[in-house]
């Protein structure tokens, strides 16, 4: 593992608040352009295409134009040859470290469904393209809520369809792996799908907690080896992932 790259709390200066300014206006302005697309086009791609691979598609492709905008954000993609064969469902594990940390896997160039927290349905435009696109949104602490998105995550995967979970359930403040929820093995152990755990490095920089100040960020995407669901229990995913994700994280 890497000695931490985490340093907080940062002096902010004139170059951090020209990139929160730049960037605070082209991440709404492709947002609005990238949401309206997929919440205009829902209607004609619900009905040829049930499962909405082409409103994911507009959603990558909104994520690759942000980082085609943004000159201060590079992300390195290693152990692509790990990524699933595109028609093989998955469930997809990644740590949490920033709010913007989506950017970074929809760059794996996979189908996936992802659970987010119901707040971020309710934002405009970014909230109504998500419900448009078949994500899945989860009230924290409401179990009618978790049994809702357990079963339409369970639908996706019967679909052919990959799941994203970020199993810490809230961002890490320092980088250091929180503990996991065990809801996405759980869901992988019954399905009989596998685990594919993603390890984000540098995202912290992308947007940090508690900060709307973006910074200079090298994001690495490290996607390990997929981890079977059949002959391990969810006790067992859950720790192999959590250590697989783990192995490549700073030193803390």
């Amino acid at each position: 593992m890497l000695q931490s790259e985490f340093n907080y709390p940062r002096k902010i200066n004139f170059l951090d608040f020209f990139i929160a300014a730049y960037v605070w206006t082209v991440v709404p302005l492709l947002t609005i352009v990238f949401a309206s697309l997929v919440i205009l086009l829902s209607p004609v791609a619900i009905l040829i295409d049930k499962k909405r691979d082409l409103l994911h598609n507009l959603a990558t492709l909104w994520a690759r134009s942000i980082v085609f905008c943004n000159p201060w954000w590079t992300f390195e993609i290693q152990g692509a040859e790990n990524l699933p064969p595109i028609d093989t469902p998955v469930v997809y594990v990644a740590n949490h470290q920033s709010q913007a940390d989506i950017l970074s896997v929809f760059l794996i160039n996979r189908q996936f469904r992802w659970l987010a927290k119901d707040s971020l349905f309710r934002v405009p435009f970014l909230g109504w393209a998500m419900t448009a696109a078949g994500y899945v949104p989860v009230k924290r602490g409401e179990r009618n809520s978790q049994s809702e998105c357990f079963k339409r995550s369970r639908e996706h995967l019967n679909n052919g369809t990959s799941m994203l979970f970020f199993p810490e359930g809230t961002r890490s403040k320092n980088g250091k792996l929180l503990p996991f929820k065990n809801g996405a093995f759980r869901l992988a152990n019954q399905a009989g799908v596998a685990i594919v755990p993603i390890t984000l490095q540098g995202a912290n920089n992308l947007l940090p907690k508690g900060s709307l100040i973006p910074a200079v960020a090298k994001v690495r995407i490290k996607i390990h080896q997929a981890i079977s669901s059949t002959e391990k229990s969810e006790s067992e995913l859950l720790e192999a992932a959590r250590s697989a994700i783990d192995s490549d994280l700073p030193v803390h």
